[in-house]
C-alpha cells in the first residue's frame, strides 16, 4: 500500500513539473527569423574608370603612291551608364565613355616620308547586351565612336611636313566580362575594334616661297583596337529583401 502511494505520489510531481515547464515556454517571446539576403541583381547607374593599350592603323593613300602602318599606345579614362537586368540572366545598359590618349604611329618610307598618325583622344556612345551568371555577366558592347585623329606627311627630298588634324567618327564593337568582386564594385576586362572610316584631305600647299606645292586629294583610312581593365561602383542594385508576414 505505502508502495503505490509512494509511486502515485512520484507520477503526479512529474506531471506538475511537465505542465509546469510548458506553460513557462508558452510565455516565452518567439526569436525573431533571420532576414533573408538581398536579391543580387545588375540593375543600377555605373560610374568607373578603365586603363588599357591601342593599337592603330593608318592606310594613307596619295595616288599613285599608298603606304599602311601601324602604332600602339595607352590611354585612360572614366565611364558612365545603366543597365538594368530583365526577369531571368538578360541584362541591357547603355554607357558613355572618354579616355586621354598617347596612340601614336610612324612610317617611313620613300616617296611618302615620315607619314605620322596620333591618336590623342576618343570615346563612343554605346550599348550593352550580356548574359548574368550570377555575379558574373558576359556581355557584347557596340555604338558611335569619336577620335581626335591627327596626321603629318612630308614627302621625301623637302624639308617642311604637312599636319592634318580632324575630328573623325565611326564605330566600335567589342566585349568583355565583368564580375562583382566586393559590395558595390565591380572589374572588367574587354576588347574593342574601332573603325573610323576614310577622310579625304584637299591641302592648299606647302607654305615655302622658294617651292610651293600641295598634297591635293589624298586620304587616310583609321581603325584601332583597345584592350582594357576597368573599375566600376554600382549605386542603387541591391534588391531589398523578401518581405515577410508577421503575426
Amino acid at each position: 500500500m505505502k508502495r503505490d502511494f509512494l509511486r502515485c505520489l512520484a507520477g503526479g510531481a512529474a506531471g506538475l513539473l511537465l505542465t509546469g515547464a510548458s506553460a513557462f515556454a508558452a510565455d516565452l517571446p518567439l526569436a525573431p527569423m533571420p532576414a533573408p539576403p538581398p536579391v543580387f541583381t545588375w540593375t543600377g547607374f555605373e560610374l568607373g574608370a578603365q586603363v588599357g593599350g591601342g593599337w592603330n592603323q593608318t592606310r594613307f593613300n596619295l595616288p599613285p603612291f599608298s603606304q599602311s602602318y601601324n602604332g600602339a599606345g595607352v590611354f585612360g579614362g572614366l565611364h558612365v551608364g545603366f543597365n538594368y537586368q530583365l526577369m531571368g540572366p538578360l541584362v541591357v545598359g547603355v554607357q558613355g565613355e572618354y579616355n586621354f590618349a598617347g596612340i601614336t604611329a610612324h612610317r617611313s618610307s620613300f616617296p611618302l616620308d615620315y607619314l605620322t598618325t596620333s591618336v590623342r583622344q576618343f570615346g563612343s556612345a554605346d550599348a550593352r547586351v550580356g548574359i548574368a551568371f550570377d555575379h558574373i555577366l558576359l556581355y557584347a558592347i557596340g555604338g558611335f565612336a569619336y577620335g581626335d585623329i591627327r596626321n603629318s606627311v612630308q614627302l621625301a627630298g623637302f624639308p617642311i611636313s604637312r599636319f592634318f588634324a580632324m575630328n573623325r567618327y565611326g564605330y566600335d564593337v567589342g566585349g568583355g566580362i565583368e564580375y562583382n568582386f566586393a559590395g558595390n564594385w565591380t572589374a572588367r576586362v574587354e576588347y574593342r575594334y574601332y573603325d573610323f572610316g576614310r577622310r579625304g584631305f584637299n591641302d592648299a600647299g606647302f607654305p615655302t616661297p622658294l617651292l610651293p606645292f600641295a598634297i591635293p586629294n589624298h586620304s587616310t583610312r583609321e581603325t584601332m583596337q583597345t584592350a582594357r581593365v576597368g573599375l566600376t561602383y554600382k549605386f542603387g542594385w541591391g534588391a531589398a529583401a523578401p518581405v515577410v508576414a508577421k503575426y
